[in-house]
């Protein structure tokens, strides 16, 4: 059984932060999970179509723009979110906050603070990006170290969701909101979820593939480290 600590026991930033934390913090911090002050509404949003992907490419770290399905794509999402959210997260890749801001714009959407955060972003595919996309076996096995020559592997992008999560606790706590919209990408997408589903399997959890323009929608209640990650710790 978890005992969940308060707010009262963290020690972080009031201010906005794009820390990511050492393992050795994270660990430290989430030793006994945290309980949310109340459960809020976390929408998450991947971007629309960009150049790259309508040609099948990889995409991970490089800076591309939406194409005009993209950008429509980024307008039907405006009218499926809720009228309203406390803050919305991008990226600081312009495909995140393209898609952001026309959803917002065609859904007449109320923010009511907005950030770009870097732990948002794309991971580095390194000598992956822009070729043309292919299986690649270490994802498939679920393997959390593996990163292309070059690129990022997905026990990075964890450090970072983690770090980020841990964050956003302390907005919540401070704030009390009811609805937090994120705009990102796939990489951070199936980490965050699967931090946030407390997920077991890291196959399971890499296997997991999101549409341009698809949006999450969870109640948030508490951070713990699901156990797909235990092997980081």
């Amino acid at each position: 059984m978890l005992s969940f600590r308060t707010k009262a026991d963290l020690h972080l930033t009031q201010s906005p932060s794009t820390r990511v934390f050492n393992w050795s913090e994270l660990r430290q911090t989430l030793a006994h999970g945290i309980l949310l002050p109340k459960p809020i509404q976390l929408h998450l949003i991947r971007h629309g179509e960009t150049v790259t992907n309508a040609k099948g490419l990889v995409t991970g770290s490089q800076d591309v723009p939406l194409t005009p399905a993209g950008e429509e794509q980024a307008r039907r999402i405006g009218l499926r979110l809720d009228r309203h959210y406390e803050l919305a997260l991008h990226s600081t890749l312009d495909r995140s906050l393209k898609t952001l801001l026309l959803a917002l714009q065609a859904g007449h959407i109320k923010v009511d603070q907005m950030r770009a955060d870097p732990r948002l972003n794309e991971r580095s595919l390194g000598v992956l990006e822009f070729r043309p996309w292919t299986p690649v076996d270490e994802y498939a096995q679920g393997n959390l170290y593996y990163a292309p020559a070059g690129g990022d592997s997905y026990a990075e992008v964890a450090r970072r969701c983690l770090s980020l999560l841990l964050d956003l606790v302390d907005f919540v706590a401070a704030v009390h909101p009811e609805r937090i919209l994120v705009s990102s990408h796939m990489g951070p997408m199936r980490i965050l979820i699967g931090i946030l589903e407390e997920q077991h399997d890291p196959v399971r959890v890499l296997a997991r593939s999101f549409e341009n323009a698809e949006i999450v929608r969870l109640q948030w209640s508490r951070l713990v480290l699901p156990g797909f990650l235990m092997d980081l710790f």
